[in-house]
């Protein structure tokens, strides 16, 4: 059965004494991973958790992280990952939408949970990872101690949710996006075999697993056996320490992640032993070609993939070590099992070298979207999906993503949507008009800026708007920059060209600018 609860139980026989994660120092086996998912599903359990509830997780990386994802995948209840870096009113509306019974968090976010709770009666369960138990939340570790240790007798099949994923949708309201088993764990398989991920490797998780790709490549890593090293968050330094330490062999990072490697002090880099390295992969965002150049002479003995993909899609398309050099820009071939098409507004095939929006059919593909059809009607297709991005193949099969989703920005691998930035800047009572776009930012790929129109009267300066923001936003999601206009282009319909603004500002490397 193709279930992440099967691999763990299955693993915790074949690898029974075998590291699985290693978290601070501290190494938990197959056996005592399979053992805790057991407790963790038994647990909940007695609190009368059924299948289908789902329990929602807003932790940054911790080897709790695995344990309930395998334990709650034993009893077949979902799994809603939050971004731990989004604020109360964001986190209240993906618990609400996902209509989740449980909330698991750390320490640092029990003020959120505590805001929340008299809000949100159907949160009857909420535990926190490295806190102690009291009058309205319990210690995740009391409740693990309480769970028996045998496995669940609960039947999960693979077309069963794994979990809910949310992403923000061009109207800015997240959609939960809906995860077989059945579609992750043969993500994971296939991710294996394009990567060449075998038992005797070691994987670092250093980006925040309720991120799509790393959790992809976490449940990549334990289906066949090898072990995760996981990083709490992202630091250039303990990643170079780490991979001589342990001897990692393979990992996922965004690219600003890589940029960050890149460029940390060479005497930094010099005292590390990184030869273990052999397989990089990369996406979020397009890796510059400068950047590539410098992880393949920084990483020496490592091949560098970079695919394309989505929450929804998993992995769409990926680009092999051997062309990487040479097919500047590409995001490659489709990945094993996915058939891609590239069709015109009409819905008609177009020819190689022409622009058409990108459609693709595979095993990963999301069920649809949680209780949402409208979303569904927009981006299913006789059997094929499209996040709307646009695209062109060459004569030699390799793929081109030409623009991303209308509007969308991609900062530090992080989708982030303009229209829920210019809600909030509306509500400002001294804004008559605003516009949210990326500009080309060197670090994070791009910022966010924000460009405005007062009313007559006001007298803002960029401070001002970026402080409003505070709160209301994950701070992400805050503009970094601010322009003052009279007015905002707009096309004959009132609609804002948001082209020509992406344009004006294409140079534009985070200063802040007024325009008079």
């Amino acid at each position: 059965m193709l279930t992440f609860g099967t691999v763990i139980k299955q693993n915790a026989s074949k690898y029974k004494n075998k590291p699985a994660v290693i978290f601070q120092n501290t190494i938990k086996t197959y056996e005592e991973l399979n053992i805790r998912a057991n407790k963790i599903g038994n647990a909940f359990l007695d609190r009368s958790f059924q299948k289908g509830d789902k329990v929602a997780v807003m932790l940054k990386n911790h080897a709790a992280y695995v344990e309930i994802i395998a334990g709650l995948s034993k009893i077949g209840v979902i799994i809603v990952p939050i971004n731990y870096r989004l604020v109360g009113q964001e986190v209240e509306y993906i618990l609400r939408n996902s209509e989740s019974r449980g909330f698991i968090i750390s320490e640092e976010y029990e003020g959120i949970a505590q805001e929340l709770l008299p809000r949100n009666s159907q949160l009857d369960t909420v535990l926190v990872v490295g806190g102690a138990s009291n009058e309205i939340m319990e210690g995740y570790v009391d409740f693990l101690a309480s769970g028996c240790d045998a496995e669940p007798n609960i039947e999960v099949h693979e077309k069963d949710t794994f979990y809910l994923g949310y992403t923000s949708g061009t109207t800015g309201k997240p959609k939960g996006v809906v995860i077989s088993h059945r579609s992750r764990i043969l993500t994971g398989m296939a991710a294996a075999y394009e990567y060449k991920i075998g038992e005797s490797d070691i994987h670092l998780v250093a980006g925040p697993i309720y991120h799509a790709a790393p959790w992809i490549f976490l449940v990549m890593q334990l289906l066949v056996g090898g072990t995760l090293v996981i990083h709490e968050s992202f630091n250039a330094e303990q990643v170079l320490e780490d991979i001589e330490r342990y001897q990692i062999t393979n990992t996922f990072l965004a690219p600003t992640m890589y940029n960050f490697l890149i460029n940390t002090k060479e005497e930094i880099k010099a005292k590390h032993d990184i030869s273990s390295m052999r397989v990089l992969v990369s996406a979020g965002s397009p890796l510059p070609t400068q950047t590539k150049l410098d992880i393949l002479d920084f990483f020496k003995n490592a091949d560098l993939n970079e695919f394309y993909g989505s929450t929804e899609s998993a992995i769409t398309l990926n680009i092999k070590p051997g062309d990487i050099r040479r097919k500047e820009r590409s995001v490659g071939h489709p990945f094993p099992l996915v058939e891609c098409l590239i069709l015109d507004d009409e819905k008609n095939p177009i020819s190689n070298g022409e622009v058409g929006e990108l459609y693709f059919k595979s095993p990963y593909n999301l069920d649809g979207y949680y209780n949402n059809p409208d979303a569904d009607a927009a981006s299913f297709y006789h059997g094929f999906f499209t996040v709307g991005d646009m695209a062109l193949q060459d004569g030699d099969g390799f793929y081109y993503i030409v623009d991303r989703k209308k509007d969308m920005l991609i900062s530090g691998g992080v989708n982030i949507y303009p229209r829920e930035i210019e809600e909030v800047l509306y509500s400002h009572p001294g804004i008559l008009d605003a516009a949210v776009i990326g500009v080309p930012d060197a670090v994070w790929g791009e910022s966010v800026k924000a460009i405005v129109v007062q009313r007559e009267g006001a007298n803002l300066i960029a401070e001002d708007i970026i402080g409003y923001c505070e709160g209301k936003l994950a701070g992400y999601k805050k503009p970094k920059s601010v322009d003052f206009v009279h007015e905002l282009p707009r096309n004959p319909s009132g609609k804002i060209l948001k082209t020509t603004l992406r344009d004006s500002f294409a140079n534009d490397r985070n200063g802040i600018f007024h325009i008079n």
